[in-house]
């Protein structure tokens, strides 16, 4: 008689429906990871500005490209071999290399002709400014007497 043993493990299985609710909700329960071979992305608001935060470690800011097209921007860039280790004999490489790329789509509050972006520490920072929202004009109406009708006889 043949068996077949599942290994099920209940942690694995109840990330693996907490990760199907946030995608279908849309409201992470808890700090979400990134997923294997994506570029690690921060988003926050803060002062009045959208900021995202990625992590570049190892890249040269000149080989990072960053688009808006049609609210949705853009990351792209390319890590490297070390020529060094060209010749190496290799006992483990954890360290990705290659082609990244991540997009984001954007709100529409945001002005675009003011963006920023600055590198440090192998973090790469965009900034978007919201546009400030038209405040509601409030304004007074004045009231009117009405003038008395003369009564009419039939």
């Amino acid at each position: 008689m043949l068996r077949t043993l599942v290994n099920v493990t209940p942690t694995n299985e109840s990330r693996a429906i907490e990760d199907m609710f946030d995608r279908l909700f849309g409201s992470p329960i808890r700090p979400s990871a990134p997923q294997a071979g994506t570029l690690p992305l921060d988003i926050l608001e803060h002062d009045g500005k959208l900021v995202l935060k990625a992590a570049v470690p190892g890249i040269d800011p000149n080989d990072i490209e960053i688009q808006i097209e049609n609210n949705v921007l853009t990351i792209k860039g390319e890590t490297r071999h070390d020529e060094e280790a060209k010749d190496a004999k290799i006992y483990r490489r954890e360290v990705s290399y290659g082609s990244f790329s991540r997009s984001v789509r954007l709100p529409d509050n945001l002005n675009l002709e003011a963006v920023d972006a600055e590198f440090k520490n192998g973090l790469v920072t965009i900034s978007l400014p919201r546009v400030e929202e038209e405040k509601p004009k409030a304004f007074k109406v004045a009231v009117r007497t009405a003038e008395a009708q003369p009564a009419t006889e039939a």
